[in-house]
């Protein structure tokens, strides 16, 4: 049918438009770049067990650690901020292409060209 082939034009549209806005810094009318949603993890699990081990927590494994959710259920926000805080990271999100009228800040790419650019 017809849908499929309307859906699949729009997903290629905004694959140029957002492939456009990152890799050449193209500035699409109406839409900015923003970060994408990403999840919070331990950057050292090692360190993770030892702190919260030393903090008197034991209930921290599955069968792997147990998940940065649960375990700031487990510590309270308070004390997994304290013991675990240092070891939290929030990376960057996907790149996406949305409406200026979307909450998230404006993210600046520069042209990979000058990130590159050739000394003499």
């Amino acid at each position: 049918t017809l849908i499929p082939k309307l859906t699949k034009w729009a997903d290629d549209v905004l694959a140029y438009a957002t492939d456009s806005a990152i890799n050449h810094g193209k500035e699409w009318s109406g839409f900015k770049l923003v970060e994408g949603r990403s999840v919070r993890k331990f950057k050292d699990e090692t360190a993770v067990i030892e702190k919260a081990k030393a903090a008197g927590f034991t209930d921290i494994f599955k069968t792997s650690l147990i998940g940065l959710t649960e375990m700031q259920k487990l510590m309270g926000k308070k004390k997994f901020e304290d013991i675990l805080g240092d070891l939290i990271i929030k990376p960057s999100g996907k790149l996406t292409l949305v409406p200026d009228s979307d909450k998230r800040a404006k993210v600046n790419v520069s042209n990979a060209n000058n990130e590159f650019k050739k000394e003499n």
